[in-house]
């Protein structure tokens, strides 16, 4: 199984989580999913980005949060400071 590093920020402020799977500098984006943006590159159309917006009270509650791509949002969630 291939495993790919994800980087992430997250801004506690916020709850928001920003998933980064490719460097762009010329991206657009489109809320897919209530608070779920997928930001695409404009040449490339691939997937760069995903944010994901109240991202701690959402994996609380166990609201399920779709994404196009699999990403373990639990992992994620584990590793950021309470």
């Amino acid at each position: 199984m291939l495993t790919t590093q994800i980087n992430y920020e997250y801004n506690s402020m916020f709850d928001i989580l920003y998933i980064k799977l490719e460097n762009s500098n010329d991206s657009y984006g489109h809320e897919d999913d209530c608070g779920i943006v997928l930001n695409y590159d404009f040449k490339t159309k691939n997937l760069v980005r995903i944010d994901i917006w109240d991202f701690k009270f959402r994996i609380q509650n166990n609201e399920e949060i779709s994404l196009p791509i699999f990403i373990d949002l639990h992992e994620i969630y584990k590793s950021l400071p309470n």
